[in-house]
């Protein structure tokens, strides 16, 4: 299964959550540590105006069969980091686009 397929199978497997993630595409750059896997981004946003970049992995070795069956869990994870983020507060979240920097005043 492409990469895209499995982007679009997750969204469509996160239809019945509440859940207001959104996939993400058009990565240039390989930002996986783990080579041969698929690595499958989505966005979370919070109205502070702040957002988190999710992603799960996926072996470019399993099948169709194995990615559909795994999904219950691809899914839980996913949900889990946006869950994350969101018990966050908005301060937590300005430091986090700010890069954590001291306040120099």
């Amino acid at each position: 299964m492409k990469k895209e397929d499995i982007q679009k199978l997750i969204s469509k497997n996160l239809e019945g959550f509440e859940s207001n993630l959104r996939p993400l595409a058009g990565f240039k750059l390989n930002f996986s540590a783990n080579e041969g896997f698929h690595k499958i981004f989505f966005s979370a946003s919070c109205t502070c105006g702040t957002s988190a970049l999710l992603s799960v992995e996926v072996s470019e070795n399993k099948s169709d069969n194995e990615i559909e069956d795994a999904m219950t869990s691809i899914i839980e994870r996913l949900l889990t980091q946006e869950k994350s983020f969101r018990r966050m507060n908005c301060e937590l979240h300005e430091s986090m686009r700010t890069g954590f920097l001291p306040d120099k005043s």
